[in-house]
């Protein structure tokens, strides 16, 4: 097991080696983001019910507008906290493919990748992007993705919110796998 802030297991089973990433959250981040999306629902309610009756020709478009935003914002902070109670990502290692799946309470597609494809793996790189970084470990985010690899010409992305110490014992784990299907 991979004792960490991020809630990484690591499972040996007869598939394979099973990873585990469930998000963190301090009870009181859960709180605020819940309180926070039940205020900004009330709020663009009240703009919604009161404003587009009154206003006419601009005023109406104004008030779109500012609803399309709105409800941006409405589904980001819900798709979080959703995502922050009862999200997980699963990562199945076999001895040909790594098999993934972002589960939403256990909904969710899983993605299979053929490991003699995946190339280019380590760790996503937002030293360059100092305000992403930022904004992706926010708690009121899902997360930014901290590993990535390109696969038949796309790349993909996972493992929101890893620590650096987490991601790289991931990448060497998906790193051995690879060289065992290579070595076969």
């Amino acid at each position: 097991m991979i004792n960490s802030g991020a809630k990484v297991t690591l499972e040996e089973t007869e598939e394979g080696t099973v990873i585990s990433i469930l998000p963190e959250t301090k009870p009181w981040q859960t709180f605020v983001l819940g309180a926070w999306a039940v205020v900004w629902l009330f709020c663009g309610a009240f703009v919604m019910l009161g404003g587009y009756k009154e206003l006419e020709g601009d005023g109406r478009i104004f008030i779109l507008v500012f609803l399309a935003f709105w409800a941006y914002f409405l589904f980001y902070a819900a798709r979080s906290l959703v995502w922050n109670n009862v999200g997980t990502e699963f990562i199945r290692i076999t001895a040909e493919s790594m098999d993934y799946k972002r589960s939403w309470n256990d909904y969710g597609k899983v993605r299979s990748y053929d490991l003699s494809t995946i190339k280019n793996l380590g760790m996503v790189n937002y030293d360059d992007k100092p305000f992403a970084k930022t904004y992706n470990a926010a708690f009121w985010t899902m997360g930014g993705e901290m590993i990535g690899f390109e696969y038949i010409g796309r790349k993909i992305a996972f493992g929101f919110k890893l620590e650096e110490k987490e991601t790289k014992k991931i990448i060497k784990l998906i790193e051995k796998a690879k060289r065992n299907v290579i070595s076969q």
